[in-house]
């Protein structure tokens, strides 16, 4: 640039310092939590939003109270979480959208998975539940059915003993390690088998251990009961 053309530093300021007073200052809010109205609806806003909640616990692990499947368990006692993705559930199986669970939508449903199975096997399934098969009697179906199974804030609160930093997450390999070397020893194959369908968590490289979404986990050994707060 040539020096008859050149703007002084002092004015090449003054100019920064006058742009810079008429920006207007940001009209940017950070988004805030809506508010929850019932607990339906926080039950809802958490399958579509979900956030990692490890539980607050003291001390030790403590097993729940044990429930045997012949036992009643009041709706109360359901986890509504639970209740609303089982609701979900049964309108994919309601092929037809009749509000009922049939053998035709069943048919339909594994053939939608890629199996095929015989009439035979689906009048069996439809035998274990109440005719019709409307979504009261598929809810308490399944209640029936998982009701000995630990509720999911307990089996969150025992893997999260293994997740120091609050990931959602722990290294394959050391439970694996945990579950053949400590209290009730299991096999190699014993903790296969026990970890079979854990989900994992992709790695970024191939020098990244293997990680089990243990949440995503809790959530598929999990049965419908919530859990019972201390008296």
């Amino acid at each position: 640039m040539s020096g008859e053309h050149a703007i002084p530093y002092d004015e090449l300021e003054r100019r920064r310092k006058a742009a810079s007073a008429a920006r207007k200052a940001s009209t940017y809010t950070p988004a805030t939590e809506p508010v929850i109205e019932s607990e339906a609806m926080a039950a809802i806003h958490e399958i579509f939003n979900p956030k990692l909640k490890l539980p607050q616990t003291t001390g030790p692990y403590r097993p729940p109270k044990a429930v045997s499947a012949n036992q009643f368990v009041s709706i109360q006692d359901l986890d509504i979480r639970k209740l609303a993705e089982l609701k979900e559930a049964f309108l994919l199986f309601d092929t037809d959208a009749d509000g009922l669970i049939s053998k035709e939508d069943l048919k339909i449903t594994f053939g939608a998975l890629g199996s095929q199975v015989e009439d035979e096997f689906l009048e069996e399934m439809l035998k274990e539940a109440k005719d019709p098969l409307d979504v009261d009697a598929f809810l308490e179906l399944m209640s029936q059915r998982t009701v000995e199974l630990d509720p999911e804030d307990i089996l969150l609160e025992a893997w999260s003993k293994w997740d120091l930093y609050g990931t959602g997450r722990i290294e394959q390999r050391k439970i694996y390690e945990e579950l053949t070397n400590f209290g009730d020893k299991m096999s190699v194959a014993e903790a296969k088998e026990a970890l079979r369908y854990a989900p994992l968590i992709k790695p970024k490289s191939l020098d990244d251990p293997a990680m089990i979404d243990y949440p995503a986990f809790c959530r598929l050994l999990s049965g419908l009961r919530k859990r019972e707060e201390p008296q």
